[in-house]
C-alpha cells in the first residue's frame, strides 16, 4: 500500500511541466490558451514580461531570455551613390521605352 502511494507521488512529480531548479526560456506572450501560463518581470535586466508554463513564482535565476539571432546589415555597393537608379534590364541596342 505505501509503495503504491510513493510510486503515485513520484509519477505525479515527474509529469509536471517545470521541474524545480530547471532553467526555462522566456516567451514574450503565452503561446496558446492552455492553463498554466505565468509570468515574471525583470528577467535578465529586461522590463518585458517573461511568460512560462509551470509553477507560480518560479525563481528568476531559473528563467532566461533566449538570444535573438543577429541579422547582418545588407551590403550597399560603394561604387555609386545610394540615390542612383539601377535598371534591371536595359536594351542592348540602347533604346528605352520612351522612344
Amino acid at each position: 500500500m505505501n509503495r503504491a502511494i510513493v510510486v503515485g507521488i513520484v509519477a505525479l512529480a515527474l509529469s509536471s511541466d517545470a521541474y524545480a531548479g530547471e532553467k526555462m526560456a522566456c516567451n514574450l506572450a503565452p503561446v496558446n490558451d492552455a492553463d498554466g501560463w505565468h509570468y515574471r518581470t525583470k528577467i535578465g535586466g529586461r522590463e518585458a514580461r517573461c511568460y512560462y508554463i509551470g509553477e507560480r513564482m518560479k525563481s528568476r535565476s531559473e528563467l532566461y531570455w533566449a538570444e535573438t539571432p543577429t541579422i547582418a546589415p545588407p551590403e550597399v555597393p560603394t561604387d555609386r551613390p545610394p540615390w542612383a537608379v539601377e535598371y534591371r534590364w536595359q536594351d542592348p541596342s540602347g533604346r528605352s521605352h520612351g522612344e
